[in-house]
């Protein structure tokens, strides 16, 4: 095992401490071979490290906060880096210190051995605590005491969770680190709890702590993993920094990316051999979802008494908000595409310029936000809302996932939205699944391309009318949220539409085959929008 570490480690020189592994905080000497030699080499080989393809500028230890373990003392370590362009980046590196005749070195990890070091007159190894045995059992002990560990500046605050089971007390030595390609970090307890570290830091509670709490302990929605503890650094006058979450382990079939594409085989062997056909439990399945995803906003819109859940109304400043938002996404997804034009084929280049000819008439439909008297109410949502996001156990559906878009600021994810915006989500990802299925398998690239995208618009209309008329009877009535229909389908078409030019960029970076299926998103919301004119 030993060598096995050291091969993870490479060439790298070994350092001995200049202070005990007590005051390792203030060895500004080691941290400073550690910044120089260590640190970038160890992190960019780590999932959870997202500054790879950029070139650094510096990387700098901020900050060490201390975290004692059973015999000693662990550490996290902030880490600040800054590019040659873009946004500053913070990171959470829990390390620890075993010796080399530490019992249980051969248990751990080869991912964890980050430098061979000297403490305290002994050699070994500086490790990713995830993978020490000794800090996992802390983590959990403290989240079920409700500890809390001061810091020269500031505390770590523990928080136990209600989805907590109070004869668990002892779950903390039953955890495995998964090996999960993740952007966190993950361990597991007695196989019932999932503990989410985050790597990457942001100001602000992190929205995933606050919605799972509060649909676990004030809403009641029971189809989510239940909230079952966080760990936070709080400190005078600064916002709080969420360093992790516990929650449910939930166990499912698959997600309902999958689950949707399964259903969807069946549709297209059958279209292949020209019978249109989609079978009753595809839209028992599509109903449940539409059920749950309106329970979901239902528990959501309970928050009254609670003033980051509390409903609120359409005020001047959302409008603003929301209207700089839609048209800044607008300008820059079409300067994009006119940029990528030359890329399309000759089907996504008519799309497109059906779009980019309709720009003057999308932003007066943006404009109508402020013209209309919104009666809607604003809830906060799940914010990043897709079939991705929805496990299916097989015969029910558990959502998860709650941090919001990944584009959007911490700030910005909270921001109270109509709950519709999660229904376009929704929607839009329905129309992502039968349209990647028709147009890419390699059993229709024969069929006419007429032929298929009428097929995918029939599919597409009638799995999501099923979605849209059991999410609206479960919502129940629809002028208490919703003003009335014609301000609800205002908002939908202005979300589905906003969802669908956001998914330009998404595909012109990543999959430039795929741009027609947000092109031709894009253009039924065109249709639908006429209506308002």
């Amino acid at each position: 095992m030993k060598m096995g570490a050291i091969d993870v480690i490479g060439n790298a020189n070994s350092l001995k401490l200049n202070k005990p592994w007590t005051e390792f905080a203030h060895d500004k000497k080691a941290l400073a071979w550690l910044e120089e030699n260590i640190f970038y080499e160890y992190m960019r080989k780590c999932r959870w490290f997202a500054g790879k393809a950029r070139m650094i500028k510096f990387l700098k230890v901020q900050q060490l906060l201390n975290m004692p373990i059973d015999g000693g003392l662990a550490y996290l370590i902030i880490v600040h880096v800054g590019y040659t362009y873009g946004d500053e980046e913070k990171y959470a590196m829990p390390v620890s210190f075993v010796p080399d005749d530490y019992e249980l070195l051969a248990q751990i990890s080869p991912k964890a051995f980050i430098a061979k070091i000297t403490a305290d007159e002994k050699p070994g190894w500086l490790i990713d605590a995830i993978y020490d045995f000794r800090f996992q059992t802390e983590l959990y002990k403290n989240i079920w005491e409700n500890a809390t560990v001061k810091q020269e500046t500031g505390h770590l605050s523990y928080h136990k969770g209600k989805g907590l089971a109070a004869t668990d007390e002892d779950m903390g030595y039953l955890c495995v680190a998964p090996d999960l390609e993740q952007s966190n970090s993950s361990l597991i307890f007695g196989n019932k709890y999932f503990f989410k570290f985050y790597r990457k830091l942001f100001r602000e509670i992190n929205p995933e702590v606050e919605m799972l709490q509060f649909l676990t302990e004030t809403g009641g929605f029971k189809n989510i993993p239940s909230f079952c503890g966080s760990l936070i650094y709080e400190r005078p006058g600064i916002p709080p920094v969420t360093l992790g979450l516990m929650m449910q382990k939930v166990a499912s079939k698959s997600d309902s990316w999958v689950s949707t594409g399964d259903d969807l085989n069946d549709f297209l062997y059958m279209f292949v051999g020209k019978l249109f056909s989609v079978r009753d439990d595809v839209f028992e399945k599509v109903e449940l979802l539409g059920k749950r995803t309106a329970e979901m906003h239902l528990a959501l819109l309970s928050g009254k008494k609670n003033k980051d859940f509390k409903p609120e109304k359409f005020n001047d400043e959302y409008i603003q908000w929301l209207q700089d938002h839609l048209n800044k996404l607008l300008v820059k997804r079409i300067n994009l595409l006119k940029e990528n034009y030359s890329r399309l084929d000759k089907n996504a280049k008519k799309l497109a310029d059906d779009f980019i000819n309709c720009e003057a008439a999308i932003q007066r439909f943006f404009e109508k936000l402020s013209g209309n008297d919104l009666k809607s109410l604003r809830i906060r949502i799940h914010g990043d809302y897709h079939l991705g996001q929805v496990l299916f156990t097989g015969t029910d559906y558990l959502i998860i996932d709650f941090e919001g878009e990944p584009e959007s600021s911490i700030a910005d994810r909270k921001i109270k939205h109509s709950p519709l915006k999660d229904v376009a989500g929704m929607i839009r990802s329905f129309h992502y699944a039968v349209c990647s299925k028709l147009y890419f398998s390699s059993e229709t690239k024969g069929i006419d391309p007429i032929r298929l995208q009428k097929a995918a618009d029939r599919w597409y209309k009638l799995i999501t009318d099923a979605y849209l008329d059991a999410y609206m009877y479960t919502m129940g009535d629809i002028s208490a949220t919703f003003g009335n229909r014609t301000e609800l389908n205002f908002l939908l078409q202005l979300h589905l539409l906003e969802k669908a030019v956001y998914e330009l960029g998404y595909e012109l970076n990543g999959r430039p085959d795929w741009i027609r299926i947000p092109l031709k998103g894009i253009q039924h919301v065109l249709f639908e929008i006429e209506k308002f004119n």
